[in-house]
Parts: C-alpha cells; structure tokens; sequence
C-alpha cells in the first residue's frame, strides 16, 4: 500500500507504507530505540527503556508464535516507523473473536507531525477489517500525553484498564476501537 509519489519538484517527503516482515525487525528495532528515547522526557526518574537487543530478541520471539503482522513506513525510501498488531488473547491464551490488539505505532523523532503516523494507523485499521476483525484495542504508556492525544484524535476511547506492573516498567492505560466498517 502506497500513498501516490509526490512529484520530483515537490518539497514534501515521498510516503511508502508496505507489508513488513521478518527482515525488517532491525529497522523496527531502531524505530523503538527512537521512541523509548523519547519517553525519558515524562517518565519517572532512573526508568530505562529495553535495550535494543532485548528488543529484537522479543519480536523475532514474537512475530513467529503470536500471529503478529506489521506495516513498515518509508520516507523518501528511509524506514521511519512502523505499525504492528496481533489477535487479541484472553488470560488463558485464547484469541478474542473479533478483537485485535494494536501492539506498536513508533515513529522516529524526527517524523513526528509529517503525517506517517497516521497513514500507518490508517493502513492497519484497514488490513485489521480486511481480516475480520470488528475491535482493536492498545495500551500506551500514561505519561505519554502525545500518544494518547493522537488515539483520542482517530477515535480511541479509554476503556479504564491500567497495567502498572509490566515489563515495560511505566503504567500503561487501555484504549479501545470499534473498527468502522467499509
């Protein structure tokens, strides 16, 4: 999927969004190095991100056990973002009917406010409808003020669950979504 190139006299950065897979957990890797970067501007004092190993290691783990699919986002043929998701399971294992879970939308610093994001979020929705899905729901850190305002901004809506104990060591707040249909 590909938004149309903007003409060679255009200033504007040449947005290509395509099916990620395998081969591009390192670029993605990076992409979350950027992100958790960025996420010791509000969290607590002394938090660390995973280090990029750790990482990588988790979504090589991840990405042939769980089901997870994902859409890396280019500009100007540099990867900048990506967005992943899985089925959604319950606390036995089982994949929710109907549900998906959004389980990353990071872009590097430097595309912030280009409008990638979107147009990742906007990818992945349709390819969550597309297999079947009817919901999707996320966690995103509760410090992270411009994640949340951007879920809010397409629809998302707090669900009231909070995950303080995780790996990721910040307390995370659920959103959810009922995908829109067409």
């Amino acid at each position: 999927m590909q938004e149309p190139p903007a003409p060679d006299d255009d200033p504007r950065p040449r947005f290509v969004v395509r099916e990620g897979g395998r081969q591009d957990l390192g670029a993605m890797a990076d992409n979350l190095e950027s992100g958790f970067a960025s996420y010791r501007t509000w969290s607590h004092p002394g938090w660390e991100p995973p280090t990029r190993a750790e990482m990588l290691l988790g979504m090589m783990q991840r990405f042939s056990l769980d089901g997870s699919w994902t859409y890396l986002g280019l500009i100007d043929h540099v990867p900048a973002g990506h967005v992943t998701a899985r089925p959604e399971l319950d606390e036995r294992g089982t994949p929710v009917s109907g549900t998906t879970r959004l389980t990353h939308l990071f872009l590097r610093r430097g595309h912030w406010g280009s409008g990638l994001a979107t147009l990742l979020h906007d990818t992945m929705l349709a390819s969550m409808r597309e297999r079947g899905y009817r919901n999707a729901v996320l966690w995103t850190p509760a410090g992270a003020a411009r994640a949340r305002a951007f879920y809010a901004k397409l629809g998302w809506q707090p669900t009231g669950a909070l995950d303080p104990d995780n790996t990721l060591g910040l307390e995370l707040v659920e959103y959810a979504l009922e995908l829109p249909t067409g």
